[in-house]
């Protein structure tokens, strides 16, 4: 089939940033261009991911605020958990819609189902046949990563975390990358006592170290718990709530547990 036989110049499977960032200008070049998407339109970030954990955090960068002035202003800040998160939900829940709206001005067509690949060219979209086009984009993004351990269906995700709609006294996270780290201070500031377990030596160990440190010690100051160098072992429910159970035999209660232990692709079927 010759390139100009094809329904598309590019179709991409997928809707996030490693989409319409590229999508939109190729198609204001007079490219020809389609989008595949089974969810959300705009994928992690606006919906699942950074714009709603910006707005999460927005009333933790405002106590920091009161803080640094110290005095200058009066009264202590407090987070209602409930409004802030049912103010998140308002602030995200108009964009699929608006990047849709952006997609389609640049004259993208959208195609809603799940897509398979069928051959180099070809895309089989669920209940809609096939499309063709010249070239492909795998743009299906990560998830996130569950633990492979007895209850681990008792844990929830960062997505659940975001919408928690009553606020954990207790949660203990698995994990001490930046979304784990992200999520215990908007919970301590919150109120919530936060435990994070780690199987390595140290929190964010994929950044730079003399900065890591100024953050975990003031999170430390302000009663986040760190336990390093731990494997967890299980998750159980328990009459007083949770339970995480380690291989050193230390359990740790919680109230929610947190899997924060990283991030796949979204590359099977």
């Amino acid at each position: 089939m010759s390139a100009e036989n094809y329904d598309y110049d590019v179709l991409y499977i997928g809707s996030g940033h490693g989409t319409f960032d590229g999508a939109i200008p190729l198609a204001s070049k007079g490219v020809k261009v389609a989008v595949v998407e089974s969810g959300l339109i705009g994928g992690t970030c606006p919906n699942r991911g950074c714009n709603a954990k910006i707005t999460l955090d927005a009333p933790v960068v405002l106590q920091r605020l009161a803080e640094r002035l110290n005095g200058v202003t009066n009264g202590n800040i407090s987070i209602n958990w409930a409004k802030n998160v049912e103010h998140k939900d308002q602030v995200i829940g108009s964009l699929p819609d608006a990047i849709s709206g952006f997609l389609k001005s640049a004259g993208i067509d959208i195609f809603h189902g799940f897509g398979n690949l069928v051959d180099a060219h070809t895309v089989a979209i669920e209940g809609q046949g096939t499309k063709t086009a010249d070239k492909i984009v795998i743009s299906t993004g990560l998830r996130p990563h569950r633990l492979d351990i007895p209850g681990t269906e008792l844990a929830g995700d960062s997505e659940d975390f975001m919408n928690l709609k009553e606020q954990p006294e207790r949660l203990v996270i698995i994990g001490a990358g930046y979304i784990a780290t992200e999520f215990a201070t908007i919970a301590n500031a919150s109120g919530s006592k936060v435990t994070v377990l780690t199987h390595g030596d140290r929190a964010l160990r994929a950044y730079r170290k003399e900065y890591v440190d100024l953050i975990i010690d003031d999170l430390k100051k302000r009663g986040v718990e760190f336990i390093n160098n731990t494997a967890v072992t299980s998750f159980e429910k328990t009459d007083g709530g949770l339970l995480v159970k380690t291989a050193s035999g230390q359990n740790y209660p919680a109230d929610w547990i947190l899997d924060a232990t990283g991030r796949i692709p979204n590359i099977e079927n």
